[in-house]
């Protein structure tokens, strides 16, 4: 299950007015303008089947005994901050968790995130982003099924910029360096840096719509050699992106997405794991009333594992989600996400936790939000999530529910 948390990366750069890949919704805090806004939250959650084992007879191979399930509690604290000064707009938001486990006390741990943003302005046409994000928490149990504590640290730092040289035309430039690694040490050849660079080109309709391409570069260095087949493989990559990007008001109540073009992935040493292929992503928000809000969107593009190696899938999904404001108090959000996962690819590892096999995810959560108060926030979701291999028996089947109460100063 992913947990819930009040802390995002500052440039997530989605635009989906219902979330369709995170479940249940972040409760994301927003800061009123030039404010800082200290915040406490407390969670339950129950998991049928913590760690995404096969079956009860999985749990007992691994000397756990055969109940899969375990509640945990979460307590966390955090400040949210905003700030403008003349053009400049700061934002930042820290959290601290602590994450205790009933039965898997092995696991306890301490979850941190940091993001902070500084969006600048150098007069009326000239803008952009400076900023770093920090995470650390405990991996998911997607890929990895093993009872111990792997802690994955994730941090990147930011900058980019645009510039408005005509009223229909922008041009856009953005750098990011980011690193992962991890504390457990089987799991260390996952350990990566990354620099990206993008560059692209806009129009803008009077409309409100946009187009472009955008330009794109990533090298990505893995330190710690990966053994396969007997072989120590070192798994830097260079990939190049050429994309379109669209955002269409097709109506005053729907708006379509879309990112797609080619990529290509060229690997250092094992050229068996290149890719080059169409990667594409389409999504639309429509909103029937001011009450309910509808997101569906589907791609097809390559994706990592969960960070875990350097092996990827080759993604086709689809998922659906909708908000319904009950009352100005109340607020239902339903999800579902449909993802099947093609490694045929790329070649599998033999490293402990890494997928080898073909298989279809599917996340399922309905969520009811409740503000009692202009401070409080109480928050009850309920998940299931099953993972199903394609060619050989295996997978497993997850049942959750989530119980978070926030005040928000």
């Amino acid at each position: 299950m992913i947990p819930m948390c009040s802390c995002v990366p500052a440039f997530a750069v989605a635009n989906d007015l219902v979330p369709t890949d995170v479940m249940p919704p972040p409760d994301v805090i927003v800061p009123a303008p030039d404010s800082f806004t200290p915040y406490a939250s407390y969670g339950i959650n129950y998991d049928s089947n913590l760690l995404g084992l096969q079956n009860s007879a999985a749990a007992d191979a691994m000397g756990i005994g055969s109940n899969l399930s375990d509640f945990t509690r979460r307590l966390q604290v955090g400040l949210a901050a905003d700030k403008t000064i003349s053009q400049q707009h700061l934002t930042a938001n820290l959290n601290f968790t602590n994450v205790e486990y009933d039965r898997f006390q092995q696991l306890d741990h301490m979850d941190k995130n940091l993001a902070a943003n500084w969006n600048w302005h150098a007069g009326p046409h000239v803008e952009g982003n400076v900023g770093v994000t920090y995470s650390q928490g405990l991996t998911p149990f997607i890929d990895f099924h093993l009872l111990e504590r792997n802690i994955r640290t994730q941090e990147s730092a930011y900058v980019d910029g645009s510039w408005l040289f005509h009223p229909s035309w922008r041009i856009h430039a953005g750098l990011v360096h980011s690193k992962l690694w991890y504390d457990l040490v089987s799991q260390q050849p996952g350990n990566n840096s990354q620099n990206q660079s993008e560059v692209g080109l806009d129009y803008l309709a009077a409309s409100g719509s946009k187009i472009g391409v955008q330009l794109r570069h990533t090298r990505a260095d893995f330190p710690n050699p990966e053994l396969d087949t007997g072989s120590s493989i070192f798994n830097g990559y260079n990939q190049d992106e050429v994309k379109a990007k669209i955002d269409w008001l097709l109506t005053g109540k729907t708006q379509l997405h879309f990112l797609g073009g080619w990529v290509s992935r060229k690997q250092d040493e094992f050229s068996a794991r290149d890719f080059s292929g169409l990667n594409s992503r389409i999504s639309a928000d429509w909103s029937p009333t001011g009450k309910i809000d509808v997101t569906v969107a589907a791609w097809r593009e390559i994706g990592a594992v969960d960070d875990l190696s350097t092996i990827y899938s080759l993604n086709h999904g689809a998922s659906i989600a909708s908000a319904w404001k009950y009352s100005e108090k109340i607020r239902m959000v339903a999800q579902f996400k449909y993802q099947k996962r093609d490694f045929s690819q790329s070649l599998a590892s033999v490293a402990p936790g890494s997928p080898n096999q073909n298989d279809v995810l599917r996340n399922a959560a309905l969520t009811l939000v409740y503000d009692p108060t202009l401070h409080w926030r109480i928050q009850l979701a309920a998940i299931r999530s099953t993972q199903t291999l394609t060619s050989s028996p295996g997978g497993f089947v997850n049942n959750g529910v989530m119980l978070n109460a926030r005040y928000a100063y």
